[in-house]
């Protein structure tokens, strides 16, 4: 067994049964491809570089085909392998892009089998994806941004660098795997604005104490991250978390319910709202300063907080709103769910126990108002299925 065959789906089956072309060229970032390469296959992928003469002074060949355990395509030949490959590939991924590859491919100039390959896919209907890596100034050069806005109309997907000082450098392999799964994905969610909100709320008794709960954003993030992939404008309101939050998902950051109803004032017309957030339902009347820490009891006045979706609902009239509700125990767990999901007028409920706080594994009882769908496994399995259930709303 070839060492890529071990590692094969290691992480996802996302893109099983998919064969991607990644294109190497001659960018210091090309030390990256490799890596990028066993990400790719981690997810199940079946990966073919093909390397530009530049890029194998940077990474030589041997590396690449040990990263996918297959020979690259290093230069065209009698056996016209630039149209080959454009007939048998899903997607074609040029990482890292050098503003020479890009502006060839703008002006179409096909002069090695990196840029033929690209034009041919081109022709043929192949998605294609660049991420950019070069010095700024480069990056910013009129010729290069005009040729970047030509490939976007065009139809090419551009992963924009992070830009870091003087560098655009490659985009991270997250960020990159992500827009690969966009891509290839089935999209059932394309053209939807889908809000996640998750999280925990921080309700302040002083100015440094707080009130909180275990909630981790995990779902949340899970969520999001998957609505992502599955083609949605998609955009992650979180309270305190302890998973770290992709960069390519648009996030808004709050503490208090009370920051919540601010944000909610300022954003509209979401196709979707799905709220797994653990909100303070009580929250306290806050002291000015700090408490003094000598005291042998202490008495805090908690008040009732308002709902969120309740405002949510009314401010999204046409768009359909999907809640969590947490429970202590399974006992009449889908009756609490459904009696919540009339109260507020919800589209969807999803109901869990306690013990899904913080745990990457969890179950949950999907309830509207014709069925009941219950489902256990990791959070990015259950965000799926959850995200899949809107179709039928």
């Amino acid at each position: 067994m070839h060492p890529a065959d071990e590692i094969r789906g290691e992480k996802s089956w996302d893109l099983k049964d998919k064969r991607i072309a990644l294109c190497v060229t001659g960018s210091i970032a090309a030390i990256e491809s490799f890596h990028l390469c066993r990400e790719l296959i981690r997810h199940g992928a079946d990966v073919i570089p093909v390397m530009s003469e530049t890029s194998t002074k940077i990474l030589h060949p041997n590396t690449m085909e040990f990263a996918s355990g297959r020979k690259p395509v290093l230069e065209l030949g009698g056996q016209v392998e630039h149209v080959k490959i454009c007939r048998n590939v899903d997607l074609i991924l040029i990482a890292p892009c050098t503003a020479n590859t890009i502006s060839k491919i703008a002006t179409g100039v096909a002069d090695n089998a990196l840029t033929s390959c690209v034009l041919a896919a081109e022709g043929s209907g192949v998605p294609i994806l660049i991420a950019p890596a070069m010095h700024l100034s480069m990056y910013d050069n009129p010729i290069i941004k005009e040729h970047v806005d030509n490939l976007r109309k065009r139809g090419f997907i551009i992963i924009d660098p992070e830009i870091k000082g003087e560098s655009a450098r490659l985009a991270g392999r997250e960020k990159i795997i992500a827009y690969v799964k966009r891509t290839l994905s089935e999209k059932h969610l394309k053209g939807k604005r889908v809000l996640v909100i998750g999280g925990a709320s921080v309700e302040y008794i002083d100015d440094i104490r707080f009130i909180s709960n275990r909630s981790s954003g995990k779902m949340a993030i899970s969520l999001a991250t998957k609505a992502f992939e599955m083609g949605a404008d998609v955009e992650l309101w979180h309270g305190m978390v302890t998973e770290r939050i992709p960069d390519y998902i648009p996030s808004k950051k709050f503490e208090s319910v009370k920051d919540v109803f601010r944000i909610i004032e300022r954003s509209r017309n979401f196709d979707f709202i799905i709220v797994c957030a653990a909100l303070a339902n009580y929250v306290p009347d806050k002291f000015d300063g700090k408490l003094p820490s000598n005291k042998d009891s202490l008495t805090i006045r908690l008040r009732k907080s308002p709902y969120v979706i309740e405002e949510l609902r009314k401010l999204n009239p046409n768009g359909k709103v999907i809640a969590f509700k947490a429970e202590k125990e399974k006992k009449d767990i889908e009756k609490k769910a459904l009696d919540f999901l009339n109260k507020f007028n919800l589209d969807l409920v999803v109901a869990n126990t306690l013990q899904a706080f913080g745990s990457g594994e969890s179950e949950v009882w999907i309830v509207s108002r014709r069925e009941t769908l219950y489902l256990e496994g990791n959070k990015k399995t259950l965000a799926e299925k959850i995200l899949l259930k809107l179709r039928e709303l």
